[in-house]
């Protein structure tokens, strides 16, 4: 018979090497690595808020895709809250175009101060094609309005 001192499991009965054991360690890191990258994503939205993001490029784009859908949908109201106070329906940059129109893009925009330009390039349902036009726009509060 063997000694008992030889055999593989210790006086408890317990086994240091038993691969069934499993211990908490995976899943302690697991989760706090969960953690720190929450917290780094709370961190960063903190920080750099979406909001400080958008150039001013982008706030002349939303000007002139609100301009064209308030146009398209008839409301006077929301029009008169996209241009300036001088706004002239005559000398518009959609004067003459009649149907639903579609912005195709604003390919640059230049801001001088309170003041931009805007190339934007439009279709209309009435069978003319795209034509491309260099809209005036100026500051206002934070937003900017359509000016001509």
């Amino acid at each position: 018979m063997s000694d008992p001192s030889e055999s593989p499991h210790n006086a408890a009965g317990d086994d240091p090497e038993d691969p069934r054991r499993t211990t908490a360690t995976p899943f302690i890191a697991a989760v706090a690595l969960v953690v720190i990258i929450l917290v780094a994503i709370v961190v960063g939205s903190i920080l750099s808020p979406a909001d400080e993001n958008v150039t001013e490029a982008d706030r002349i784009n939303r000007s002139v895709a609100d301009y064209i859908q308030a146009r398209n949908h008839d409301d006077a109201d929301l029009q008169k809250s996209l241009v300036c106070s001088t706004w002239s329906d005559d000398r518009s940059p959609l004067a003459g175009r009649e149907g639903e129109i579609t912005l195709q893009g604003v390919d640059s925009s230049e801001v001088n101060g309170d003041r931009a330009r805007a190339e934007v390039r439009i279709t209309a349902e009435d069978g003319r094609g795209e034509a491309t036009d260099t809209w005036q726009l100026t500051r206002s509060g934070d937003k900017w309005v359509v000016c001509n």
